[in-house]
């Protein structure tokens, strides 16, 4: 594994924002919930679910959990911290035990889905009409119209994936890609869902050079997520499902059989 020259700067930059000397670390816990407990001086605990989410294990036996978001580089605080020689607690080495994984995909339709497809045209058409229209307003207009379709455009790419297991690897697919995952190549998987309500749930995926994605898998069924992370797992990769199946996203109240 090697280090960046920025991974040090992130990581300090991140445990001083959250004032956490980095020799205080006993150990660290990444891609899993984290459960408070209660305390008589604030009974309303609230737990953290969902991506990003990195437990640091203090030596005076405290804990800190908290976020980390894309734009702030996990892949770069989980490589210095394993860097660093402190303990990855919720990494489990797993061997294969299954002989052959057969072919499965994953897929659902997703209003979602077409909802924004629909608004992509729609903003696109708009952009054309009011270029074509040629008054100074109307470029403006176009502007902010094609703005908004490559806006749907990206959600589309990004926001609505789905899955293939097979003998040999993980893919991932959207509009207009395909991302494999060799199954010896991958550290850690884990399924949440997503904080924002209207995506459902994600995957994160956490690969043997600690480089970490995250994916929104809108076209996957919630409840085949505990399938899938037991045919990872089969595959001997350290795959766990955070989220309730019967639930539709975190907060509902409603369990659905």
């Amino acid at each position: 594994m090697k280090t960046t020259a920025q991974d040090p700067k992130r990581t300090k930059s991140l445990l001083q924002h959250k004032g956490v000397r980095l020799h205080d670390i006993q150990s660290f816990s990444f891609m899993k919930r984290f459960r408070e407990v209660p305390r008589k001086s604030n009974l309303k605990v609230k737990d953290k679910y969902g991506a990003g989410i990195l437990t640091l294990h203090l030596k005076q036996g405290s804990q800190k959990a908290f976020y980390v978001r894309p734009f702030q580089k996990p892949s770069s605080i989980i490589r210095y911290l394993v860097s660093q020689n402190i303990p990855f607690d919720n990494s489990i080495s797993r061997e294969r035990t299954a002989a052959e994984i057969p072919a499965t995909t994953y897929q659902r339709p997703s209003l979602y889905m077409f909802y924004f497809f629909v608004l992509f045209i729609t903003f696109m058409i708009l952009g054309y009409q009011a270029i074509a229209f040629g008054s100074w307003w109307a470029y403006i207009l176009g502007i902010i119209s094609f703005g908004l379709s490559i806006y749907f455009m990206h959600m589309l790419m990004t926001r609505f994936c789905y899955l293939k297991v097979d003998n040999k690897s993980l893919r991932i697919y959207s509009v207009g890609r395909e991302i494999v995952y060799p199954y010896e190549k991958i550290l850690k998987v884990n399924f949440d869902f997503a904080r924002e309500q209207a995506f459902t749930h994600v995957m994160e995926i956490l690969d043997k050079d600690y480089h970490y994605r995250l994916y929104y898998i809108g076209r996957v069924s919630r409840r085949t997520l505990n399938d899938i992370a037991e045919t990872l797992q089969s595959a001997g990769v350290d795959a766990t499902c955070s989220l309730n199946e019967d639930k539709r996203f975190y907060q509902d109240k409603q369990i659905f059989h």
